[in-house]
């Protein structure tokens, strides 16, 4: 009976089974796919919520945390498996949309769309609403708006006729960011009041009206935004809202003129220590007012309080920036804003900080460059009229750099006695007292001060060529202070220094065109005028002569008959537009239409400089200088190249004859290995003597040594060639032309190599 029975239960569980496939292959499903899928789903969301504290309406979608990403391809595999091998099963709709919103946040959107389509398709009555807003989102971030925005108002409509809120929250959100990703500030506003008037929760309504009081800053309309940033308290903002609003509010009302209120809510949430978490936040606030209202010496005390109490955050970046722009623009000590700038790039700071302390680095980086090539020219300048004066320097460096020596070594003898008891100690100390630090420096006060802590160098170039270097700096250093670091009085203060003691040079023009500039910003307008017309009547061969006739209002046909100048206009003109060879043509056709106008040299040379510094073809360069010094010999752009050009085909001849030598060499190895190898194969076929085996013996060399020789060969000839460029080129850097014609020339080399005979040898 209990056989029967037993028996009996067994067939009923595999009919069961067997009537019930369905829900066997749900059973299979989970537990071997959807389980793991979407565990990984549930994780990376939540790792999403966590590390990415993105603002409600921020467009761009953050990059994935790692640790996301990779819970993601865990959903993308097993969800895939599931519409493999179980399409049958109850989880395939809800493995599609896993699948699609894993591409989505991958930000792989162009797939993630494809899969919310098939989605969509299905009709399913608990997905195919979330399916067509998330084909709206994909075809927003592929930057397809017009469809985007239509998939967003089919969505509205039907999420309203649905009274789904959640959809309907979802589709605002979408159409506030993309509207604040256009900058279309105005409307945005108009749909974000239009959001905080629906059924919101109130924690979530506090962040809707924050967002609606930056907007309103944004658009600079400062009660608007104090209104907003004052509502957000009616509701339950989180703590980060809750904060924000209050900072945000004691901004707003500073630009409503009203600092002191500003400071007093800036100062109460500094003395609470529910923020202490954004304190360097406040600090920077707190410090911008202090610097708006004329409080430097405090501002700048708060600023280097930040910079070094809060190292790894992005306020110590942005206080170090300050710094840097105090120093530059109220200071004008441009060595230490230089040095605070640089320190931005190794900090945590804004991209938008990191930019401009990098760009203004640069800025005065070269400020300090001209301004050393000044002094420098200038002491050369000096040593060419009076070699006395430059024996007397080279006397007074050589004797500060023994005295230094001296003290260094005793510093140095003094820091290695660690073994010395201390009276021991104490008593060399004072023996030798003159080298410690503060000795040192009381030493070589004088020293220090002295123009003799550099090398004194005598120039190599005459004394005209040196004279219109120092004006050319002093030009260039004119432009820095007057374009880019603001600074106009600076400016003019080398503009007049080039036109009252360098008018011997081709800067003259440029100096009193840069006058009158000057003169314009200072509303000075017939200053100005009077000295572009010095400049026009005077100097009709400079280029400045046009921009001064174009400030003058005088047309192209007022300026000029000459048909070469009018070519040479135009060919100025496509420079600017950067259209180089447009550019090139012109000039070409200045050489070969009017070999004997003044422009004909010009037009080679410009060509030269547009090669050289513009397209980087040196080659081309050269060719265009070496057409100029042979046509043109005694213009002043012939003395301009000239000490480079003699200097790039010194180098170039050194290196050609280093290749010869490396061929030669070559040629002498094919030959003796080949002699060898012959030999050594006779030898072997002593026996049989004949022309046969000669012909053999021959055919052997040819085919197999001479070629391992030679393959051996090359590799050495590679390792000797690319040694000798390596060595070339520590000495080309004086002109940087050269090293695109080595590579060239080394081109060259390797195919003439390839062409060597091997048989023959």
């Amino acid at each position: 009976m209990k056989i029967l029975l037993t028996k009996y239960l067994s067939l009923l569980f595999l009919f069961l089974l067997l009537s019930s496939c369905g829900m066997w292959s749900n059973f299979t499903a989970y537990y071997n796919r959807f389980y793991i899928a979407e565990s990984a789903f549930e994780e990376g969301e939540e790792d999403i919520a966590l590390n990415q504290e993105k603002p409600l309406f921020q467009f761009k979608e953050e990059k994935l945390p790692a640790k996301a990403n990779k819970n993601f391809d865990t959903v993308i595999k097993f969800s895939s498996k599931i519409l493999q091998f179980n399409q049958d099963s109850k989880y395939v709709v809800e493995a599609i949309y896993m699948i699609a919103k894993a591409y989505y946040y991958k930000a792989q959107y162009n797939k993630g769309l494809r899969k919310f389509i098939e989605l969509d398709k299905l009709n399913d009555k608990d997905y195919g609403l979330s399916a067509k807003l998330w084909i709206a989102k994909c075809e927003l971030q592929m930057r397809n708006f017009q469809a985007g925005l239509e998939h967003l108002n089919q969505v509205k409509t039907l999420a309203l006729k649905n009274e789904d809120e959640n959809i309907l929250f979802q589709v605002y959100v979408s159409e506030i960011s993309y509207l604040i990703y256009r900058e279309e500030y105005s409307k945005a506003v108009t749909k974000i009041e239009e959001l905080a008037n629906q059924n919101l929760e109130d924690e979530v309504k506090s962040e809707v009206t924050y967002e609606l009081g930056m907007l309103y800053i944004s658009l600079e309309n400062y009660e608007k935004a104090v209104s907003a940033f004052e509502r957000v308290e009616e509701g339950e903002p989180n703590f980060e809202i809750e904060f924000k609003s209050k900072l945000e509010y004691a901004k707003a009302i500073k630009h409503l003129d009203r600092e002191d209120e500003a400071l007093d809510r800036l100062n109460y949430l500094r003395d609470n220590t529910k923020y202490e978490k954004y304190w360097d936040i406040i600090d920077l606030e707190i410090a911008q007012i202090e610097l708006e209202s004329g409080n430097v010496e405090i501002a700048l005390d708060i600023f280097y309080s930040i910079d070094t109490g809060y190292t790894k955050d992005e306020s110590s970046g942005i206080a170090a920036f300050m710094q840097g722009d105090i120093m530059e623009h109220i200071y004008m000590d441009y060595d230490s804003a230089k040095i605070l700038y640089e320190k931005v790039a190794t900090k945590k700071a804004p991209k938008e900080y990191k930019i401009e302390a990098r760009e203004k680095s640069n800025l005065l980086k070269q400020r300090s460059k001209l301004t050393e090539e000044i002094f420098t020219s200038i002491k050369g300048y000096n040593y060419l009229i009076d070699t006395l004066l430059y024996k007397s320097d080279s006397l007074a460096y050589a004797g500060y750099e023994s005295r230094k020596d001296s003290a260094m070594q005793v510093a140095n003898e003094l820091k290695g006695e660690n073994s010395s008891t201390e009276n021991e100690t104490k008593t060399r100390l004072r023996g030798a007292s003159r080298g410690t630090s503060k000795a040192l420096k009381d030493q070589f006060k004088y020293e220090e001060d002295s123009l003799f802590t550099y090398k004194p160098i005598m120039p190599l170039i005459s004394l005209d060529s040196i004279r219109n270097k120092i004006a050319s700096s002093k030009y260039e250093l004119g432009n820095l202070y007057f374009s880019d670091l603001i600074v106009p009085d600076s400016a003019y203060f080398y503009y007049r220094d080039v036109v009252n003691n360098y008018s011997d040079t081709k800067y003259q023009a440029k100096g009193l065109y840069a006058l009158g500039s000057y003169y314009l910003t200072v509303d000075k307008k017939q200053k100005a005028d009077s000295l572009f017309q010095f400049v026009y009547d005077n100097f009709k061969s400079d280029p400045v002569a046009r921009v001064a006739a174009i400030r003058l209002g005088i047309t192209m046909e007022e300026q000029s008959s000459d048909p070469a100048l009018e070519k040479y206009y135009v060919a100025e003109n496509l420079i600017e537009q950067e259209k180089y060879y447009d550019a090139i043509e012109e000039l070409n056709s200045i050489y070969n239409d009017f070999p004997k106008s003044q422009y004909s040299s010009k037009a080679l040379y410009s060509i030269g400089w547009i090669y050289e510094n513009k397209l980087s073809d040196y080659e081309g360069a050269v060719q265009y200088y070496d057409t100029l010094k042979a046509k043109y010999p005694k213009t002043e752009y012939v003395r301009e190249v000239s000490s480079r050009l003699s200097f790039y085909h010194q180098e170039l001849k050194a290196f050609q004859d280093s290749v010869a030598r490396v061929h030669k060499a070559i040629a002498d190895s094919i030959k003796a290995d080949s002699l060898a190898q012959f030999k050594l194969d006779s030898l072997a076929n002593a026996p049989i003597i004949d022309s046969v085996a000669i012909s053999d013996s021959n055919s052997i060399i040819d085919s197999t040594s001479i070629v391992d020789s030679t393959a051996s060969i090359d590799s050495t000839t590679s390792s000797i060639v690319d040694t000798t460029k390596n060595i070339s080129d520590s000495t080309l850097t004086k002109f940087k032309m050269d090293e695109n014609i080595l590579d060239s020339t080394k081109n060259k080399v390797q195919l003439k190599r390839r062409k060597l005979p091997v048989g023959d040898r």
